[in-house]
């Protein structure tokens, strides 16, 4: 039985962790473990609760992901790749911007966010390491567009996959409804970054254009571990293949990433406990105790009051009730996780279509585009950002909060523009 003080208390202590998120005053792993702490201290979960809240599909696509990501890396296949896409784009910045974008955005549409984010941020930095390139801009394009790229299928974000179980929509329903939305979100932001960042982009080409011919663009030993390579990517092919066969083959993509895991740590050879080693541990503890710390607001009744704050505030006039819950949780999802988010306002919306008769089925695209695109304001807006910020911290390449929020936060109001506009123009002229 909750007092009254515990909701507050609640709200307090995820406020306290977003802030410490937010100014980096503590590392993030530490800021939610403290947050976590003190929803235990004051009682708010249980342990048993704080265990139901952890997204375990989540935390094990992750772990599965980095796996397989982690012994492709090993074996040199993320640098062959990078240079391989260079000498195409004949080592031109503004062509790799455009081309790694783009694909990041179509893999991401078929693919889990995570999995294409780890892939196409290693490449990125290995070619970044190699031309003596600055990063930034092409991670956090490749940041934008899985988010925005995974709007448009049933399976390239998790809200999508919740959507559809609630209602039944079906792949194609999704692509037709969300399709131009993501593609069109996705050029405008790649048009947002390349003019962000220009000057620098403009720069570096002469540089690069000179280091096309040297030693820096040959391609890389990749005999040193052939054991290694052919089966990280066997286990890739695999893997990738089963995602896009989930409506036929029926296993959840969390399963496919944990056995394609576990077989690559036993075939894989005598790397493989150094790989294991190697995993990003403390992205999974943040994962887990930021999943907790959103729990107790659910827990205290400040998602479902939110979700049905928004629908009251919409009342019946569809048009307007669109708009609503479309910013209403593209502007959330910037700061909580989209999974519980979708979960609290699901149910919410299904009684309303029940009990008042009015046509909820614009409201569901308005969700699925709100939940995606909203992940693009800031670094804990969805779990590829994470994990991107992670993996760039990790190889020397830091950026902030702040420095983040300023870039994702213009992409998060251009993209929602869009939405908004097509969802409009789609359902009610």
């Amino acid at each position: 039985m909750l007092t009254v003080s515990e909701p507050l208390i609640a709200l307090l202590i995820f406020v306290v962790t977003y802030v410490l998120l937010a100014t980096e005053y503590r590392e993030a792993t530490i800021a939610t473990m403290a947050g976590v702490a003190a929803i235990w201290a004051f009682g708010i979960l249980t342990p048993e609760e704080m265990i139901s809240y952890v997204d375990i599909n989540a935390i094990g696509l992750l772990f599965g992901t980095m796996i397989i990501v982690g012994a492709l890396r090993e074996a040199r296949f993320f640098q062959w790749v990078g240079i391989a896409m260079a000498k195409w784009c004949r080592s031109r910045p503004t062509y790799l911007l455009v081309v790694f974008t783009l694909v990041t955005g179509g893999l991401s549409a078929l693919l889990p966010n995570v999995t294409t984010v780890l892939f196409m941020v290693t490449v990125t930095i290995a070619i970044a390491e190699l031309l003596k390139l600055d990063p930034k801009p092409f991670i956090l394009s490749e940041i934008f567009a899985s988010n925005i790229g995974g709007v448009a299928t049933l399976i390239g974000d998790p809200p999508n996959i919740m959507i559809a179980t609630a209602t039944g929509f079906s792949f194609l329903e999704f692509l037709a409804n969300l399709g131009l939305i993501s593609v069109l979100a996705l050029f405008i932001t790649l048009a947002y970054i390349w003019r962000k960042f220009r000057n620098s982009m403009n720069s570096a080409s002469t540089l690069s254009a000179q280091q096309e011919s040297t030693t820096l663009l040959k391609m890389p030993d990749m005999t040193a571990d052939r054991r290694l390579l052919w089966t990280g990517l066997a286990t890739l092919v695999c893997t990738v293949a089963l995602f896009c066969l989930q409506d036929i083959v029926g296993i959840y993509p969390t399963t496919v990433a944990l056995l394609a895991a576990t077989v690559l740590l036993l075939v894989g050879g005598r790397k493989m406990p150094d790989i294991l080693r190697d995993v990003e541990w403390s992205t999974l503890l943040f994962f887990g105790s930021l999943f907790i710390v959103v729990g107790a607001l659910e827990k205290t009744g400040w998602m479902g009051s939110a979700a049905q704050a928004i629908l009251g505030f919409a009342g019946g006039n569809t048009p307007f009730g669109v708009s609503v819950v479309l910013w209403s949780f593209s502007l959330m999802s910037a700061f909580i996780n989209n999974i519980p988010l979708a979960a609290a306002f699901i149910p919410v919306l299904k009684s309303l279509g029940n009990v008042s008769g009015l046509n909820v089925y614009p409201f569901w695209w308005a969700l699925a585009a709100g939940t995606g695109l909203g992940g693009n304001g800031t670094i804990i807006g969805a779990s590829s950002n994470v994990i991107a910020i992670g993996l760039a911290r990790s190889k020397g390449v830091r950026i902030t909060f702040v420095e983040f929020a300023k870039i994702g936060m213009i992409a998060l109001v251009l993209t929602t523009l869009v939405a908004n506009s097509i969802l409009l123009l789609k359902f009610l002229v």
